[in-house]
Formats: structure tokens, C-alpha cells, sequence
């Protein structure tokens, strides 16, 4: 639902069905691909970080149609979702990361020398 309503900000509103066209889609997809909720909420801020950068985009393709010296406040506009778009965007690209980088699970950092005594230990230990 999270992905819906950033392209219902995207696009300036969304009809009802296809709200929920892309809710029960996203939501059949993340069922038969993802294994569990981080895999879930990593695609989910995935698509958020590419949908908030497509928005200044967007901006710049509605700037076209007043000409070579838009008005003021449509420049004002534009600044705003670049600033914004941009920002948020880095923003959930880096979350998404994060979250792919911890289901991975990591690389394992190799362990440290044991000392003799913590040797000693394991070995009778393992008797």
C-alpha cells in the first residue's frame, strides 16, 4: 500500500481501480517472490526511491508546455520536487539497500586466533 500511494503522489491521483489493480498485484507478487517481510519491505523502498526520483521528472515534462520562460511559481514548483524528489529518493535507495545488505546475511568476518589456554579449552572440551 506504501508503493500505491506514492504513485497515487506520483501520478496527482490515482483512480479506485487502479488502486486496487496495483494493491492485489504488488501484493501477489511479494507473496510468490518474497520469502519473507524484510525481502517485502526492501522492494517496497526500492520502488518508493524510484518512484520519488521519477517525480522531478515529471516536473520537468509539465514545464515544457508553458514555453521557453515559465512563470515564477512553476519554477518555484520544480525546485521543490527536485529538492525533495532527490532527497527522498537517496533516502529510500539507501534504506532498500540497507535491508537487502541484512537479509543477505553478510560475510562472516573470520574468527580470531585463539589464545593456548582458549585452545587448551576447546580441545578438552571437544573430548
Amino acid at each position: 500500500m506504501a508503493v500505491t500511494g506514492g504513485l497515487w503522489l506520483l501520478q496527482g491521483g490515482l483512480s479506485l481501480g487502479a488502486t486496487v489493480v496495483v494493491v492485489v498485484g504488488l501484493m501477489v507478487v511479494f507473496a510468490k517472490t518474497c520469502p519473507g517481510v524484510p525481502q517485502v519491505w526492501m522492494w517496497s523502498t526500492l520502488l518508493l526511491g524510484l518512484e520519488s526520483l521519477a517525480w522531478p521528472f515529471l516536473m520537468l515534462g509539465e514545464l515544457r508546455q508553458f514555453g521557453p520562460e515559465p512563470p515564477l511559481e512553476e519554477m518555484s514548483r520544480v525546485f521543490t520536487a527536485v529538492l525533495f524528489g532527490v532527497f527522498s529518493g537517496i533516502f529510500w535507495l539507501t534504506f532498500a539497500y540497507g535491508l537487502y545488505r541484512r537479509t543477505q546475511g553478510g560475510t562472516e568476518e573470520p574468527p580470531a586466533p585463539l589464545t593456548p589456554n582458549q585452545a587448551k579449552a576447546k580441545r578438552k572440551k571437544n573430548r
